[in-house]
């Protein structure tokens, strides 16, 4: 039988396919780079977070330069595939490397450095030295998933290998699982406590593929007290090799490389649990918005006590008071674990709202509480670039970022002597003349009676009066005042404030505008000094 080729392919269009396939072998062999990596792959095409040190064409790393470029953020590939490892047996984070493979890996030329080589088909933000030691722990809620949620789960989890996100009903979303924080709370609480009401509403309107973000968050925020100490324990049962537990809401970001270099200066043997600390009658603990980190020491203490009978106890207060993160501070004080202060590292405020203060300069970021989607998405490209332009080879990750250089990527290049449509958070001190169509304030001042106003403005000097009639004149006052960094003016009413915040843009409407004193701005900075020794404190 004679060859006769395919309907609609003649020997013109064949040798053009010929040809085509002959130039794409072409372009695979001579153009594409090679199979074979470096031991961190850091070069610019590498499929990573972060692209990696500045280095000639001979692949000599320079010197790390640390004078960062803000105005260049760098584009990063961030679709390498994202390995679930919700098994801590198969998870490699967990296990010991075997005896073969110590001995063919490279070793590590710096303390931490990993003893395995890099893969670069895993974002290298994920195989950073201490990464696979920890579990984060994200805490949400069913009617915020989609408000909040998504926003982690393409920034932080990235880079987190062992993540377990927590909700008040168990569901996917994509390729992440959602735990039920709930499950096994004691049928008495469940089937009868007011809290749990809305637990069941949620569960039924998800199963008729309602829309449970319209059943409202006052309800959800009663039951999410409930979450703390039973996702603790899903938490250890699911990576009891572990060495630490870290812990935030899905309206904090956290600083991944920065929680890292912490983490390798403490011990896990250690009974730690440390965030920001605040007291709720006799109790001290660790505020949950703002993250708390636990050992695990400390979480193998608060397993030991776990019995049905403190379980009982712990559902029985949990139902009567106001907070699970307070209830925790509750289980780790019987467990005979006392809170450890980590502020400012763990944070309570978005860059925005911060008053950048002298206690922050020097301190490395961990945790921003009250951050927006977009606020994550700013503070991971931030994050993207410092780790991009401070790589070191030897020992990856290994330079943290301030507050100092928060201030200066977010806060510096954003204020000015006057910005209109601008709230700069000022309100240390509040020049309002009382008159009645006065426009409310959002601020304490509101709430004082008609006399209590009209004697505070009669309180106030000539110029401090003046100052409410225009934005020069509030300027003036500021100037007037020593402690005064900045002020915000709208009709009626001057603000001036003795530390430095940046604010948001409002509408053109509020007739609002800001201004700084640059001059001061300046002295500021300077007078901090240049944080040679950065301050990992825990208190």
């Amino acid at each position: 039988m004679p060859f006769t080729l395919p309907r609609g392919l003649g020997p013109i269009k064949l040798a053009v396919v010929f040809a085509v396939i002959l130039c794409l072998f072409f372009f695979r062999s001579h153009l594409l780079p090679s199979s074979g990596v470096s031991y961190y792959d850091l070069t610019p095409g590498a499929e990573s977070w972060w692209h990696g040190s500045k280095s000639d064409a001979s692949g000599v790393v320079g010197d790390v330069d640390t004078e960062l470029d803000y105005t260049q953020l760098q584009d990063v590939n961030l679709t390498s595939e994202i390995t679930d490892f919700e098994d801590p047996v198969a998870a490699p984070s967990l296990t010991t490397s075997t005896p073969a493979a110590e001995e063919t890996a490279p070793k590590p030329t710096a303390p931490g450095l990993l003893y395995k080589p890099f893969d670069p088909s895993i974002p290298a933000c994920r195989q950073l030295p201490g990464a696979d030691k920890v579990v984060v722990i994200v805490k949400t809620g069913a009617t915020e998933v989609f408000a909040r949620l998504p926003e982690q789960l393409i920034t932080l989890a990235e880079c987190v290998p062992n993540l377990m996100i927590f909700s008040d009903m168990e569901q996917d979303l994509g390729h992440f699982h959602l735990y039920d924080a709930l499950n096994e709370i004691g049928e008495e609480y469940k089937n009868n406590h007011e809290d749990f009401e809305f637990y069941h509403n949620i569960h039924k309107a998800h199963a008729m593929h309602g829309d449970v973000s319209v059943l409202g968050s006052e309800k959800g925020w009663n039951l999410d007290k409930w979450k703390n100490i039973p996702m603790l324990h899903k938490a250890y049962t699911q990576y009891p090799k572990a060495d630490w537990f870290m812990t935030i809401d899905a309206d904090t970001y956290l600083g991944w490389t920065n929680l890292l270099l912490l983490l390798n200066r403490l011990d896990p043997e250690d009974p730690l649990y440390a965030g920001c600390v605040y007291l709720h009658g006799d109790t001290q603990f660790a505020q949950g918005g703002t993250g708390y980190l636990l050992s695990r020491n400390a979480v193998e203490k608060f397993e030991a006590i776990r019995t049905p009978t403190r379980i009982a106890d712990w559902e029985r207060e949990t139902s009567t008071i106001c907070c699970g993160d307070v209830m925790l501070g509750v289980a780790m004080g019987h467990a005979g674990v006392d809170v450890r202060g980590a502020w400012p590292m763990f944070q309570v405020d978005p860059p925005c709202s911060i008053a950048w203060a002298p206690p922050y300069w020097c301190s490395p970021a961990i945790t921003w509480h009250h951050v927006h989607t977009y606020d994550i998405q700013d503070l991971w490209e931030f994050e993207k670039t410092w780790i991009n332009q401070t790589w070191d080879e030897k020992n990856p990750g290994s330079v943290p970022y301030l507050y100092k250089d928060a201030f200066e990527y977010f806060v510096q290049p954003n204020i000015a002597d006057k910005k209109l449509d601008w709230n700069n958070y000022s309100g240390d001190k509040i020049f309002t003349n009382p008159t009645p169509d006065h426009v409310k304030e959002d601020h304490d001042w509101d709430e004082k009676s008609d006399e209590e106003k009209q004697q505070m403005w009669d309180e106030l000097n000539e110029l401090q009066k003046q100052s409410v009639g225009s934005f020069e004149a509030c300027h003036v006052a500021c100037l007037d005042d020593g402690d005064c960094v900045q002020f915000s003016w709208h009709p009626g009413t001057c603000k001036l404030n003795r530390h430095i915040k940046m604010g948001h843009a409002i509408e053109t409407t509020e007739e609002y505008a800001s201004g700084w004193i640059l001059e001061r701005v300046k002295a500021f900075k300077e007078a901090q000094g240049t944080c040679e020794d950065p301050r990992f404190r825990i208190d």
